[in-house]
């Protein structure tokens, strides 16, 4: 039997029923599509205020039935933040405080889904006295095969072909299962991603190892060939050796660089409840696998370009599978302030601003126009990068001034007005009303910020001179010359 002091099955449903009907402002209960094989129902939590275009986040644990502490780290984890935002206070973990502001960026601006326990089925037999508290898949009794059980971490479809870190043996504790998405539970994780199309960033937690891990876990990273990537047939039998010069996974550099800083900021927010420091490294470094949610999520807009990017994640708590329940209180706490961190570096300033606004139907212009010019120059993609580094504190500085975001607005506007042209055969330039409301807003930011926040908007500042009479692109081209 695994330690006691954990929730069973049935209490995380209960725990999830609570929220739902004690925070009914900002909690909605989901009930997925599929049951499991033993036929529990699975459900999901969305915690959010307002509506609009925002960005998603889904946090999912309990797919390794004997790691016992992660569902009860989300269940515990969405309860505090129903808590908090009611109350109108912050969070303490340990020696990290979240401020109130913000707990109430995250649910005012994004939709926070989680799904603390996709295998309810291994849990209860990790838990039953007759049950093998060491056991790992869900519960599918395999019909025509020797052994129980398939690892829900190995099914889903990424690479499911490849043998990496996978079998075919029923009885190993890494059975694939019969097909990708042959099981419930991995299905019910993909309706979350096709529903939920707002979904940016996702977490997967597991156990143990206190490690934050992103992608690849299939083979080395490389960012110079796109050609070399997991959908390649060329490379097939080559990949799941990291090390050799035969095979690196390809990931677009400013998608790895994301994936290094963000994991970087969880890893802070972390080690500040109580000095226990993870690792953040690509999965591979683990040991190379394949089938896995992490890599899935990220590979899907590589193979279907109309689905959203997801940024994925797998985050190994703690030194062992089951822990006392007094050092899984302690988990509980750090790896909870890890993810408000993880929620945080979701956020973009941009959107959470714009949202209900009449600049909201120009977002995915603009994103699109980050994608396709900014990240395509140097210039570009400092201002992109710096952007993102400072994200949480502009968000929440506008979200706490009403003029200061009328201000934006109005400024906003003329840029947008001048990027509509840029692919026409006579592109607006920058003029000089654009720039002048453009520095005025940026020294009211300085003003306002961090020493790190008035720094970068000095950086910004200065370059924005350099866009006066130009158009977009040759003002990018020629700041790009002289980084």
């Amino acid at each position: 039997m695994p330690p006691s002091g954990y929730l069973s099955a049935s209490g995380i449903e209960a725990c999830l029923q609570f929220i739902a009907s004690n925070f009914p402002s900002i909690a909605q209960l989901i009930v997925l599509p599929e049951s499991s094989i033993e036929g529990r129902t699975i459900r999901a939590v969305k915690l959010a205020k307002g509506s609009g275009e925002r960005r998603g986040v889904l946090l999912i644990g309990g797919v390794h039935a004997r790691e016992i502490v992660n569902p009860d780290t989300l269940v515990t984890f969405a309860l505090k933040m129903c808590q908090a935002y009611s109350a109108g206070t912050g969070l303490t973990y340990g020696g990290k405080v979240w401020e109130k502001g913000i707990i109430k960026l995250i649910i005012e601006s994004s939709d926070l889904f989680i799904l603390p326990l996709v295998n309810p089925d291994g849990r209860v037999f990790v838990q039953s006295p007759s049950g093998d508290a060491m056991w790992r898949k869900n519960r599918n009794p395999n019909p025509g095969q020797p052994c129980k059980g398939v690892d829900i971490n190995r099914n889903y479809d990424f690479l499911f072909t490849s043998g990496i870190m996978t079998s075919t043996s029923s009885c190993s504790d890494v059975f694939k299962g019969t097909s990708a998405f042959s099981e419930p539970e991995t299905r019910n994780v993909r309706h979350m991603l096709d529903t939920y199309t707002n979904i940016c960033c996702m977490a997967d937690v597991h156990s143990y190892s206190e490690l934050i891990l992103h992608n690849w876990g299939d083979d080395d990273s490389q960012t110079t060939d796109p050609t070399m990537n997991f959908q390649n047939p060329a490379f097939n039998g080559l990949r799941g050796n990291p090390g050799d010069t035969l095979y690196k996974e390809y990931i677009p550099a400013d998608d790895l660089n994301f994936m290094v800083n963000t994991g970087n900021k969880i890893r802070d927010a972390i080690s500040a409840v109580r000095g226990r420091v993870y690792t953040v490294e690509p999965g591979v470094l683990l040991y190379p696998t394949s089938g896995t949610s992490k890599d899935y999520a990220y590979s899907r807009h590589f193979v279907d370009a109309s689905k959203r990017k997801v940024i994925a994640y797998t985050i190994e708590t703690g030194t062992e599978f089951q822990p006392t329940h007094s050092e899984g209180l302690h988990i509980i706490d750090e790896v909870s302030s890890g993810l408000i961190q993880f929620c945080l570096n979701c956020i973009c300033a941009v959107e959470t601003t714009f949202t209900a606004t009449e600049l909201a139907g120009e977002l995915t212009f603009m994103r699109a126009f980050r994608d396709e010019e900014m990240l395509r120059s140097v210039a570009g993609r400092k201002f992109v990068r710096l952007l993102e580094d400072h994200s949480v504190e502009l968000a929440v500085m506008f979200m706490g001034d009403d003029r200061l975001r009328k201000q934006l607005l109005e400024s906003t506007k003329g840029i947008v007005e001048v990027l509509r042209t840029s692919k026409t055969a006579k592109p607006k330039t920058i003029d000089s009303k654009i720039v002048s409301a453009a520095d005025k807003l940026l020294k009211t930011v300085a003003d306002k910020g961090s020493p790190e926040l008035k720094k970068a908007v000095g950086e910004v500042s200065r370059d924005l001179k350099q866009f006066k009479g130009k158009t977009v692109a040759d003002g990018l081209k020629e700041l790009s010359r002289k980084k």
